[in-house]
């Protein structure tokens, strides 16, 4: 199930040496230097351990519920950061699937429906860790549309 918190309490609750990385990558690097070359639909890719763990750091702001898709992946954990701004994620577990999709292999990427989900709000300075199981739905906008700065480290499954 996904892990929500500070960076210290997502570090607490993790024995992964590659998540325990990714997160001390996000405690030592200065954000706001690299957001300063991150344009809005632009996201900017740095690798901190080859393909086996990287960075996506990107700018858009937060959509409508209505326009949410669940979304999963295989080979992928995601944790999810935000740097700057407030957005919903929702959540569903695997077994709450009642359609598959097709599995984009290339891109780690399927796009299920789900029989229900849960949300939960992510604001400046925490995140979270959402594994295979954990399909979501994130940037959803709370009560309009904002802006947000958001790292997503992609992290391969051992």
């Amino acid at each position: 199930m996904a892990i929500l918190g500070s960076l210290t309490t997502l570090s607490k609750q993790t024995g992964s040496a590659s998540i325990r990385t990714a997160l001390e990558y996000l405690s030592k690097t200065d954000l706001s230097n690299i957001f300063a070359g991150v344009k809005k639909d632009a996201p900017v890719e740095i690798e901190i351990d080859g393909r086996k763990v990287f960075a996506i750091f990107q700018t858009y702001e937060t959509k409508s519920i209505s326009e949410a898709k669940i979304e999963g992946h295989k080979k992928y954990i995601d944790i999810q950061y935000i740097h700057k701004g407030t957005e919903q994620i929702l959540v569903a577990p695997i077994n709450r699937v009642i359609k598959e999709a097709a599995y984009d292999a290339t891109n780690d990427l399927h796009f299920p429906k789900v029989a229900d989900y849960s949300s939960f709000r992510l604001t400046a300075g925490t995140g979270c860790i959402l594994y295979p199981e954990d399909l979501h739905a994130p940037c959803i906008s709370i009560d309009a549309p904002t802006k947000v700065e958001k790292i997503v480290i992609k992290v391969a499954v051992e």
